[in-house]
């Protein structure tokens, strides 16, 4: 959803040490090194907390609706979302253990991965609460980032404050809605320090969509030496999340609310508990030189009931990065930096199947097994820069990406299959005033998720899908963006256009029953976004993606599907917004959000004419002292035309299952008490 408020929430006490613990200079997503917004020669964006403050904070959906060249679903309402960028991460989702999955999209916390080695992130430690910002990049990120970078999503936690703060935040609403978290940020010397503990319940809309959450982040940033920090990480989350399933047309039409019955009775289900410790280490080397160093360990314990399975999953995901740079120069005029990086990951872990009855375990064991994806994975980029105008960038990096499978029922079926890619990316960029241009191309790679690379039906005596391939993509994009000042206000501008060849695509079939490798597609898009505020008290904003998304070559069951256009995939989509501030600390917001149809089968024959659709947000927020602190309150109404629509689609779902009805009309009102 379009966040619809936007609030200061302050938080001061009184002074300890003088001396505060700064952050290292912006690192803007996708490039791994500290860079000015304004300069970075990608297409990104930054979301600040304000924006979405005002908003339930239940999921990235919350943030991430009005960004150009995202696609952002609730697919329930919940914490599950489904996120595309450029077309990136458009099959996660089916009837598969895709559903609470996102596919082919980074996601990091403070700089470390939430994403697995394999591709998949499951959301369960991503917390609106706990974010001060988040930095978007839509351009493809493989050659720094490696295996499914085809964008990144950063959340960051803010460590800067001068003084020890106390924060709670209480929000509820509609369809059982209620969040509770409480934040303190505390001082040690010069040493900064934040904890929050939440939880998050909702009970849905339609049936069998609840969830709840629980979770609880503890950062800690230290200088340890002149020029050097250390940054401490414990998040723990435990998440429970009931999944209604996909419709046909004529369930959806006759009542949204129902869910697929075989989900009822199965009680389709996630229940996650993951713990995560993990340390980042900066270093400034004398004036040229920089080090980072990041290191991570994260056990978990899952649950599901899918698909006549009961499943527990014991898991454990480790791995480190660092990154060393080095600026150097020949001459005033000229400026150079050389930069190399590594990146190791490895997720394991032992696998039991039971049969399911109604739910619940049984007592027959159907699987015993372990599976383990590693990904390594070393980058180099060079940049040179000349009268602080032109700045060419070239990055070249290689992955090695493989899957260990064990089968201790049926030892025969033990099998490793392996992934290697060389990737290379190179920009262009031009600076002045407070505008820059840039043109660019990248190559991206996507080896198949574990469950991905499962065999169909007709390979039943294999570990490993023979039918799959890594994907490989080239990029080729131009940009522009910046800021100026006129008689008519200020305005802010983003406008960047993109063409995308992909090979190897991987595509689902029978709701992600199976997948393989289907051949060619492309992807071809402009994005925009203009802010203009007229005068201090009034910003207006609008923003569009409009793409043509296509399979170039594929065939399928001996049918030729070259020039049909990618499911899930809208070729227009929009969002605009107004905020006036007005008298006594009230804000008044409007926005609306919207999408083109799109198709959900890669046959282009599930009716498409269900899918486009609009909705209007809108809200009042109030924003004040209280008692030596501040307090602020917000009303919010989401979809108030009552809008119904489809929210997100099955790929090739099973049946004619494909739909998922979005949220109806909402109101939901938010108290933030902070001391000051």
């Amino acid at each position: 959803m379009l966040p619809v408020l936007t609030l200061s929430l302050v938080m001061a006490a009184a002074p300890v040490d003088s001396v505060v613990m700064r952050l290292p200079a912006t690192i803007v997503t996708g490039t791994r090194l500290p860079i000015g917004g304004l300069e970075a020669p990608l297409a990104y964006s930054v979301v600040d907390r304000r924006s979405f403050a005002g908003t339930r904070m239940i999921s990235l959906a919350d943030a991430l609706g009005g960004i150009p060249g995202l696609f952002v679903q609730s697919r329930g309402g919940a914490q599950d979302v489904r996120i595309t960028i450029r077309g990136f991460g458009a099959r996660g989702n089916g009837e598969r253990s895709n559903a609470g999955n996102m596919r082919g999209i980074r996601v990091m916390t403070d700089g470390i991965p939430v994403s697995d080695p394999d591709g998949r992130t499951s959301l369960d430690l991503v917390d609106l609460g706990n974010a001060d910002r988040i930095e978007v990049s839509r351009s493809n990120a493989s050659a720094l980032y490696g295996n499914a970078s085809g964008g990144v999503i950063h959340l960051m936690s803010r460590l800067d404050f001068d003084r020890p703060f106390v924060r709670y935040d209480q929000r509820a609403g509609a369809f059982g809605f209620h969040r509770e978290q409480g934040t303190v940020g505390f001082a040690m010397g010069r040493a900064r320090g934040t904890f929050s503990l939440g939880t998050t319940a909702f009970e849905g809309w339609r049936e069998h969509s609840q969830s709840d959450a629980t979770l609880g982040a503890l950062r800690i940033a230290a200088p340890v030496s002149d020029g050097g920090r250390l940054v401490l990480l414990a998040d723990g989350a435990s998440t429970l999340n009931r999944f209604p399933g996909a419709l046909t047309e004529a369930e959806w039409r006759a009542d949204p609310e129902q869910a697929d019955p075989a989900f009822v009775q199965r009680d389709e289900r996630r229940f996650n508990r993951i713990l995560r410790l993990a340390s980042t280490f900066d270093q400034t080397i004398g004036p040229r030189q920089n080090l980072t160093l990041s290191a991570w360990a994260e056990p978990r314990k899952l649950q599901r009931s899918e698909r006549d399975r009961f499943r527990d999953f014991n898991r454990y995901f480790v791995g480190g990065s660092g990154t060393w740079s080095l600026a150097w120069s020949t001459d005033p005029e000229f400026g150079a930096r050389t930069s190399v990086g590594f990146d190791e990951s490895f997720l394991d872990g032992a696998i039991l199947f039971y049969n399911q009855v109604n739910g619940a375990r049984g007592t027959t064991l159907r699987a015993n097994k372990r599976e383990g994806a590693n990904s390594a994975g070393g980058f180099v980029q060079q940049e040179f820069s000349w009268h602080d105008h032109w700045v060419v960038q070239g990055a070249l990096r290689y992955d090695n990406l493989w899957y260990i499978s064990e089968d201790f029922i049926t030892p025969s079926l033990t099998a490793s299959k392996r992934f290697t890619r060389v990737t290379p990316k190179a920009t262009l960029s031009r600076r002045w005033d407070h505008h820059t241009v840039f043109v660019g191309m990248g190559g991206g790679v996507e080896a198949p998720a574990f469950n991905e690379i499962d065999p169909p039906p007709q390979f039943a005596n294999t570990s490993f899908n023979p039918l799959l391939e890594a994907m490989h993509s080239r990029t080729w994009e131009a940009g522009m963006r910046g800021n100026l000042q006129n008689g008519l206000g200020e305005w802010r501008y983003d406008l960047e256009t993109y063409w995308i060849d992909v090979g190897n695509d991987i595509v689902s079939q029978g709701g992600g029953a199976f997948f393989y490798t289907a051949g060619q597609s492309r992807r071809r898009g402009i994005e925009s976004e203009l802010v203009w505020q007229p005068r201090s008290s009034v910003t207006l904003r609008g923003a569009g993606t409009f793409s043509n998304n296509e399979y170039v070559e594929y065939l399928s069951d001996w049918v030729d599907l070259g020039g049909k256009e990618m499911p899930g995939l809208p070729s227009t989509a929009f969002s605009g917004g107004a905020a006036l501030s007005l008298p006594g600390g009230f804000r008044l917001d409007t926005s609306v959000e919207g999408a083109s149809r799109y198709f959900a089968d890669d046959r282009n024959s599930a009716n498409a004419a269900t899918f486009g659709y609009g909705v209007w947000n809108a809200g009042l927020s109030w924003n004040g002292p209280l008692a030596g602190g501040s307090v602020a309150a917000f009303v919010s109404g989401t979809n108030l035309l009552d809008k119904e629509y489809i929210s997100s689609v099955f790929i090739n779902g099973i049946n004619g299952r494909y739909y998922e009805a979005g949220l109806p009309r909402s109101v939901n009102v938010g108290l933030t008490l902070a001391s000051k």
